[in-house]
Order: structure tokens, then C-alpha cells, then sequence
């Protein structure tokens, strides 16, 4: 750890002074560590364990490295699709209040479409996106013809378009330099555009939970920053933006009562994050479940515990 390291990955108004290492292991079973910072709690991986920060990884192995099911085969962008339709929605509301007719639309890499789904739906000028993964594109291609795509990674777009809203889910944590990423955001966008960007928290509440493998499973090659509110929050005002960090939860109440009686994840997506149903008839105790998930959803996100952090803010 040094200045060196520090600016390459966009965190050099930070002092090497204030972090300090912290051992853990990778979800692959590989001894690693990250430098851990002690104001923030920000987390970045070693540069030792960086595997996977090339162009072609993303075109093609990643989507196949992790996907929705832990244990079986590999899905493809259709299922993904169909998995995530609720958290998507869910995802979309966060800036939802923000379209209107005159919105000119870019979420930095999209996956499958999910988010730009219900995008599509609203009233929204114009729909533009960005992803380096092969066969999601092929899926956009086929299933969405009135959207402007860039197949490749988000540094290298080329273009004049300026936009009013800029939306990215699960993808900062993946950049070496998340300064260079947000500037490239700034320079794309409108004065006083909206920018939501969602990452996950290196305070997730399940790290606090009596569940030693979940630690494990936390840290992955894939990821290299490890954000806190705080750290989140310093990194978009420093380049350019003003706003606010909000707690989100992805996975609910169920998968955490799984965790925490198991210690270990559920088999797929499809059942972590959903409320299970437990009876055909009796909708007072189905309502329960739901009004359970609810309560401490509320709990989590008030203390800003969330297994996701939103920053949500404008272009100053």
C-alpha cells in the first residue's frame, strides 16, 4: 500500500497512513486481504488478487462465473430476466420519480435488461446502455429494439450524447478507479442531471450475524472496493456531485433467517429473494410473512445496514 496504489484506484485524497490490513478470505477458498480504511471502513482489495480486471472477462466469463444459482448449471440472460423481475422493479423505483418526458436515459452496464425494462415502460425520451457481456447484449438486441446500445466497456464510449439520468447496479465495485468511472459519468451528463449508482455495503448486516462462511462468501475476485455510506458518499462529492447515501436491501428477512440457521446461501436467486408463501388459504399468516419482511426491512435500512448502499445525487 502506497500514493502509487492509492491514485490507481481513484482514491487519492485518501492518507496510506489511515489504512491498515485486514486478512480475509475469498469466496473461492483463497487466502487474501484487503486495505481496510479506518475512518471510512472503506475496504480495496490487494492488487495481488486482481484476476479478473480485463475487457475480455466481461464479455464472455463472468456472466458464467456468477449467476443466479449457486450449485447447477448456468442460466442464461431470459432466466436472469425472469429471476430478478421483482428486485428490478424494486431497483427501478429508486429514481423512478426522476423521468419524465424530457429524460434521456443511461444505465451503465445493464445486464439482461431488467432495470431498462421498466424504464422502457415510462415516459422517457430516449433509453441508452452500456455492456460489455456478449450474450446479454444478443438478449437486448432480440428483446429490445428502441434502446441505443454500446457493447464494451463503459471507458471506451464514444459520444456526443448528453443525458439527465445515469443509473449503474452491481457495477462500481468492479472498477479499478471508481473516480475515473464517475468523471466519465459527469462528463456525459446535463447540469443538474440525476445520478443512481447502487454498490454493495461493506456494512451489510449479515457480517454481524453470528454466520462464519457468509464472511467468506462476501469477498470475491470480481469485487475490488468495498463501500461504507461514508466512503460512497466522499467519493461522488470529490468528482463532481451532490446527494445522499440511502441503505437498500436486496436479499430479505427470509434469506437471512436461511443464513443464520444454516450458514450457508440459498440454491438459487429465485428463492433468496422472495417471500416464501406458506399456506394456500390462510392469507392472514401469509400477510404476516410479508409484514415481517417489511418490519425489518424498515430496521435495516433505517440503520443503514443493507446488504446495498444508493448514492443518489445531481451534476453540481
Amino acid at each position: 500500500m502506497d500514493n502509487k496504489f492509492l491514485d490507481k484506484v481513484g482514491f487519492s485524497f485518501y492518507k496510506v497512513e489511515d489504512f491498515e490490513r485486514k486478512d480475509i478470505i475469498l469466496r473461492d477458498g483463497r487466502n487474501a486481504h484487503i486495505w481496510l480504511h479506518k475512518i471510512t471502513g472503506h475496504g480495496i482489495l490487494d492488487e495481488e488478487y486482481w484476476e479478473n480486471v480485463e475487457e475480455d472477462y466481461y464479455e464472455d466469463d463472468y456472466r458464467n462465473e456468477f449467476n443466479a444459482n449457486v450449485n447447477e448449471d448456468v442460466i442464461g440472460p431470459k432466466e436472469h430476466f425472469e429471476t430478478y423481475k421483482n428486485l428490478n422493479i424494486k431497483q427501478f423505483k429508486q429514481f423512478s420519480n426522476h423521468i419524465n418526458n424530457e429524460t434521456k436515459y443511461l444505465e451503465v452496464g445493464c445486464s439482461f435488461g431488467g432495470v431498462l425494462n421498466n424504464v422502457l415502460k415510462s415516459e422517457a425520451k430516449s433509453c441508452s446502455v452500456v455492456e460489455p457481456n456478449k450474450t446479454d447484449v444478443k438478449f437486448l438486441k432480440e428483446n429490445f429494439s428502441d434502446v441505443n446500445i454500446f457493447n464494451g466497456m463503459f471507458e471506451k464510449m464514444d459520444t456526443t450524447e448528453k443525458y439527465n439520468l445515469v443509473t449503474s447496479f452491481e457495477v462500481l465495485e468492479h472498477i479499478i478507479s471508481p473516480s475515473i468511472f464517475i468523471k466519465k459519468c459527469y462528463e456525459l451528463m446535463e447540469s443538474g442531471g440525476t445520478i443512481n449508482m447502487e454498490v454493495p455495503n461493506h456494512n451489510d448486516v449479515l457480517l454481524f450475524y453470528r454466520s462464519p462462511r457468509y464472511k467468506n462468501f462476501y469477498y470475491h475476485k470480481a469485487h475490488i472496493h468495498y463501500f461504507t455510506d461514508k466512503s460512497l458518499l466522499e467519493l461522488f462529492e470529490r468528482n463532481g456531485f451532490d446527494g445522499k447515501v440511502s441503505s437498500f436491501l436486496m436479499y430479505p428477512f427470509f434469506n437471512h433467517v436461511f443464513w443464520c440457521q444454516n450458514d450457508k446461501p440459498q440454491g438459487s436467486a429465485d428463492v433468496a429473494l422472495n417471500t416464501p408463501i406458506p399456506t394456500d388459504s390462510i392469507s392472514e399468516i401469509n400477510n404476516f410473512y410479508v409484514d415481517v419482511e417489511n418490519r425489518y426491512e424498515e430496521i435495516i435500512n433505517k440503520n443503514m445496514l443493507g446488504d446495498c448502499l444508493v448514492f443518489q445525487g445531481t451534476k453540481k
